[in-house]
């Protein structure tokens, strides 16, 4: 695992150590060709007392003379006349500064003529490159010396950076399922606040749909509990029924129980998938052709009720969506709209295109619903007071609301046919794009 505290001490200290070397190289060569002007001027210096004194003490403006390790020969004629080295004979050049090899060394060599008369001063290389070396050494060494508490300053630095990046790791840990408030913002840096914006936002997200999970596993315990009861009573009364007709009207009601219980987890299943946090698959699909598909599988259970339920023709319409979403949020208005129509009552279905949106209406003459109760029954298990139905689960419309939530719809409840029974305008995006 890569730590941001080792790379960041690496990259920096790396850096400096980089930038003080070539600091140092860069003293060093300017030392070395400032002090060979000195030099020069220094060879020059000597030939010319030589020239005006004769065997005149060695001048030197910057170091001893046994450190310079100057040479001087003076020629009179062709015969050497002065050198005050025993062991190093150097040839004698041209007038002027030459640059020559004698052995393994090479020399720095200054030539002066005059009539009759060569005087050559010469200085070898390597003593004028211990002499740079000790002056940059003594020039850098106040670098040196402070590079470990740089680097001290710099590993403290960054702990002192990455503090807040600590805190929320350990603000983070202290989170749980049932402990995820969000992090405080104060004193957060400005690099770091976007992902810390970013984690509140995901642990206020992950506690709505604990909340929300808690919720449903409630509500369905609680809405199952009732059914349930009901089978276990059915069949205790199956059990003891005597004749032939209790028997029979005992094996009816446990059907109908069984359906009710069947029709109540469908429903929660249905809901469940709808979640937020449940993923999501769009496609392109056919509304009307789905539409018609809907009303074609209840048309048999109208029929039986005695209700008109049918499809008013309209152009084809194509969405992208969820196929399984859709049809879940088409069944639930259609079987709403039988199961609370009257027998002899009329539902009808229609689709059409807006500008941007599909629209479905259902339309029906059954009771309706008080405008009053319109934004409750919405509402998980919500049923209108007075509603006396075996079938219904009260899941319905937030089915139907949960779809269109992941589709970015709406729903519309009006009055339907002359005044009476119930209108539900739904309206879906066209082109609304996959989350």
């Amino acid at each position: 695992m890569r730590s941001i505290n080792r790379r960041l001490l690496s990259l920096l200290i790396g850096g400096f150590l980089t930038l003080a070397i070539l600091a140092c190289t860069a003293v060093y060569f300017t030392a070395r060709d400032e002090l060979d002007e000195v030099f020069d001027y220094q060879l020059v210096q000597v030939a010319r007392a030589f020239s005006r004194h004769g065997g005149a003490p060695l001048p030197s403006s910057i170091s001893r003379e046994d450190e310079a390790q100057l040479i001087v020969q003076v020629w009179n004629g062709k015969v050497l006349a002065y050198t005050n080295s025993t062991g190093t004979k150097l040839p004698p050049q041209a007038n002027g500064f030459h640059d020559i090899y004698s052995g393994t060394r090479k020399w720095r060599v200054f030539v002066l003529r005059t009539v009759g008369r060569t005087i050559q001063v010469a200085q070898p290389t390597s003593a004028r490159r211990e002499i740079s070396f000790s002056f940059a050494l003594r020039a850098i060494l106040p670098l040196l010396l402070a590079i470990p508490l740089f680097a001290l300053f710099i590993w403290l630095s960054v702990r002192h950076g990455l503090r807040p990046l600590n805190r929320i790791a350990e603000e983070v840990k202290l989170r749980t399922p049932t402990k995820l408030k969000t992090i405080l913002t104060d004193g957060i840096p400005s690099e770091v606040l976007p992902l810390v914006t970013q984690l509140n936002f995901f642990l206020e997200r992950l506690s709505d749909a604990i909340e929300t999970q808690k919720r449903f596993v409630a509500d369905a315990a609680h809405e199952l509990r009732t059914p349930l009861a009901a089978l276990a009573l059915q069949l205790r009364v199956l059990e003891r029924s005597s004749s032939k007709q209790e028997h029979a009207e005992s094996i009816k009601s446990l059907k109908n129980g069984i359906n009710r219980a069947a029709h109540l987890v469908s429903q929660l299943l249905a809901l469940a998938r709808l979640e937020p946090q449940s993923p999501r698959e769009f496609t392109e699909l056919m509304l009307d052709e789905t539409v018609r598909e809907v009303v074609t599988d209840r048309a048999r259970i109208a029929e039986q009720k005695g209700v008109d339920l049918g499809v008013i023709e309209g152009e084809p319409v194509t969405i992208w969506g969820e196929i399984e979403s859709i049809r879940a949020l088409i069944a639930n208005l259609v079987d709403n709209a039988v199961r609370y129509t009257q027998p002899g009552g009329i539902v009808d279905v229609a689709v059409r295109r807006g500008e941007f949106v599909a629209i479905v209406e259902v339309i029906d003459s059954g009771p309706g619903i008080p405008s009053e109760e319109r934004e409750h029954v919405f509402e998980r298990f919500y049923r209108c007071p007075g509603t006396n139905d075996d079938v219904g689960s009260g899941l319905g419309l937030a089915i139907v609301k949960s779809a269109l939530e992941r589709h970015g719809g709406s729903i519309t409840l009006a009055e339907g046919l002359e005044g009476r029974g119930l209108r539900v305008v739904v309206e879906i995006p066209l082109s609304v794009s996959p989350p």
